[in-house]
């Protein structure tokens, strides 16, 4: 079963925390606290609804992080991943995840993606 990790911006106490959903389990995790590596990931969007975002509307959820297997350790702040690049995301900027060069990355697979704080690191 795949697990889909999103950075979570609802009100309330897991605000600005990864969400973790797997089956019918939600766990949130701090950033500060852990680094979240996932394997054989996609980068979804809901495309449609990013660009009425884009184009003005609210914010709902419609992007996350799809993968076969992740992995949850403790942050160590010592250990800056070796980064190939970054995977962005605000629909609200842009309908579409990217990277650094602002590349559409919708729908792109990656071996492996890992949080650092609150970022999407695309490791070298």
């Amino acid at each position: 079963m795949k697990a889909k990790v999103r950075f979570h911006l609802g009100r309330g106490p897991n605000y600005q925390r990864w969400q973790v959903k797997h089956g019918e389990s939600v766990d949130y995790y701090d950033p500060e606290d852990v680094m979240i590596e996932m394997h054989n990931a996609k980068l979804c969007n809901k495309r449609k609804t990013a660009e009425r975002i884009c184009a003005g509307e609210n914010k709902t959820v419609c992007a996350w992080v799809e993968c076969d297997d992740l992995v949850v350790l403790p942050a160590d702040p010592q250990a800056v991943p070796a980064v190939r690049d970054f995977a962005h995301y605000n629909p609200k900027r842009r309908p579409y995840w990217h990277n650094t060069a602002r590349e559409d990355l919708d729908n792109t697979k990656h071996r492996r993606l890992a949080t650092y704080g609150k970022l999407i690191v695309i490791p070298s």
